[in-house]
């Protein structure tokens, strides 16, 4: 989609077993901006990988989960780190999947959590925070040879494994990659953390927020509020929830940011009866500029900026 009026200018099919519905759930762009991919979710998860300049597919691999959620991306664009999301065994731990992006190679598949829906590298490429929307924790991997090096509970609230209470499913480290901030599905409420497990602090938010975002600076957190249609800013600074602006699309999931941190492109799963729509906010005057029907069950966003003339 054109990020200045919503225009579609092109459409990928990812459907290649006509009698099973594959269901695309993420997309991610590397670091050099080369190349975008994608998760195929459920039945026979795959990870697609495309050029960014005509859409060519590179090539796709085969994940050997039940399913495939967000996709992680070290800073120098090398692995990639994607969690089997199956809640179908919600007392389970199950796995991440890493792959290795050059010649799209599953090299290791570490049994981490239950239900990791979201794994995040560091600025640094350092560390990997994994998101276990199941047990209500998050876990720290080393992002080389893949070694525990954390794990704590989302909150003194938690669940146990299986019957999570706070259900976190999107984190966002800060720029410094001295923060974990964690979007608490169940809670309606984001929380920062520091690596060690130390809670920073705890703001509300919309109904059940999904995808989180921090703007460059990480001075402004921003999440796309799936309960209640909206999208809520949060200054990461005085932990206070600065705006909530109304998006007009049911069931925000996925949240992405411009380059500066300006707008925010939100992809909004719809329902059976309304078709999925992608939403853009100007964050600056707190305004809806754009929404446009995105086809049905609308998922991940990710924004990739103009090649410079």
């Amino acid at each position: 989609m054109d990020p200045s009026d919503g225009a579609i200018v092109s459409r990928i099919p990812t459907e290649r077993r006509r009698d099973e519905v594959d269901e695309p759930h993420a997309v991610a762009i590397s670091p050099d901006g080369r190349y975008w991919y994608a998760t195929v979710a459920h039945g026979e998860p795959t990870l697609w990988k495309y050029e960014m300049v005509g859409d060519r597919l590179v090539g796709r691999v085969t994940l050997p989960t039940a399913g495939a959620a967000r996709i992680g991306i070290t800073p120098d664009g090398t692995r990639a780190f994607v969690p089997d999301y199956d809640r179908s065994q919600p007392g389970v731990p199950s796995r991440v999947s890493v792959v290795d992006l050059a010649d799209l190679e599953v090299v290791a598949t570490p049994v981490v959590c239950g239900g990791p829906h979201h794994a995040e590298v560091d600025p640094t490429g350092d560390l990997v925070a994994v998101a276990c929307s199941l047990s209500d924790e998050i876990v720290l991997l080393d992002a080389r040879t893949l070694a525990e090096r954390g794990r704590f509970a989302a909150g003194p609230e938690a669940g146990p494994p299986g019957q999570p209470a706070l259900k976190p499913l999107n984190l966002a480290w800060s720029p410094d990659g001295e923060l974990i901030w964690v979007g608490l599905h169940l809670v309606g409420t984001v929380r920062a953390f520091r690596p060690n497990g130390e809670i920073v602090g705890t703001v509300a938010v919309g109904s059940r927020p999904a995808q989180i975002a921090l703007t460059p600076d990480g001075g402004t957190l921003v999440t796309a509020n799936r309960g209640d249609a909206s999208l809520s800013m949060v200054d990461t600074n005085s932990l206070i929830e600065t705006a909530r602006i109304p998006l007009g699309a049911e069931h925000p999931h996925g949240i992405a940011l411009d380059e500066l941190g300006l707008r925010a492109f939100v992809s909004c799963e719809g329902t059976p009866e309304t078709s999925g729509r992608a939403v853009a906010v100007d964050l600056v005057a707190g305004s809806i500029l754009w929404s446009v029907e995105a086809g049905a069950y609308t998922l991940g966003a990710a924004y990739a900026p103009a090649e410079p003339d």
